[in-house]
């Protein structure tokens, strides 16, 4: 325990990964030696603020998530592989409401960002434990010049980027805070793309803190490309903290 705070962590790996053009869904293609989700879980196995992790993984991929990620490499942090749903959002509900009850905090991870660290977890939670929001999002400044796109493919707007960030994960929330922002989006019918906008829906304080431009999401083949470099670069240690 953190602070004595319990805290659990939900990886999203149910995806279909279309984009990626694959035969095989995109958490499961090789990385170096490891499969893309292996690399991802062991940062959690070796972050020692982490009690338990829920993996969420497709309903006809659980089996082969045991036989293929959890068993192979010793995660024993892993307490289950609970089936996704239809949606994102639909996948992190099951795996918040299968966490332990007595959680404090979560952490919520995409399955396909290997190049995060336990350093970037603790961030997130101490600002939880010391109060500053109800939730906590790791982001970068954005690089490029973001348009508003109007009729006709004309540029409406042009937005000032150093208002703007690009959210990451791992996101840190109160878990009662997050597990009532979903239930009210369940009941409202509401959807997001991203965790802490429900929070903030509801009324939740949600504190960004810098991420890391190393902490990709692995969506496209170009991608892979960038992620072999990076691994190429310098290897995963085991607590994933070379990325920050």
């Amino acid at each position: 325990m953190y602070r004595k705070k319990r805290i659990a962590a939900v990886v999203a790996a149910a995806g279909k990964g279309s984009r990626m053009n694959g035969t095989i869904n995109k958490q499961f293609l090789m990385l170096g030696d490891k499969p893309i989700l292996a690399h991802t879980l062991r940062v959690l196995q070796g972050c020692s603020v982490v009690d338990e992790v829920i993996v969420v993984a497709a309903k006809d991929e659980i089996e082969y998530c045991y036989e293929h990620i959890i068993n192979p490499y010793g995660f024993s942090k892993v307490r289950d592989v609970v089936a996704g749903g239809a949606t994102r959002q639909r996948s992190m509900a099951n795996g918040l409401n299968t966490v332990h009850p007595d959680t404090d905090i979560v952490v919520l991870h995409d399955g396909v960002r290997p190049f995060y660290s336990c350093e970037l977890i603790e961030q997130g939670v101490r600002i939880i434990v010391e109060g500053r929001g109800d939730g906590a999002v790791c982001a970068v400044p954005l690089k490029d010049t973001v348009k508003v796109v109007g009729e006709n493919g004309e540029a409406a707007a042009t937005l000032d980027r150093s208002k703007l960030q690009a959210v990451q994960t791992p996101q840190c929330f109160r878990y009662s805070k997050i597990l009532e922002a979903y239930r009210m989006a369940e009941r409202e019918g509401r959807e997001a793309t991203d965790d802490s906008t429900l929070l903030e829906e509801f009324g939740g304080r949600v504190v960004l803190y810098p991420g890391s431009n190393r902490n990709i999401k692995i969506t496209t083949p170009e991608d892979m490309i960038i992620a072999k470099a990076f691994l190429n670069w310098g290897d995963l240690n085991e607590q994933g903290r070379h990325w920050v």
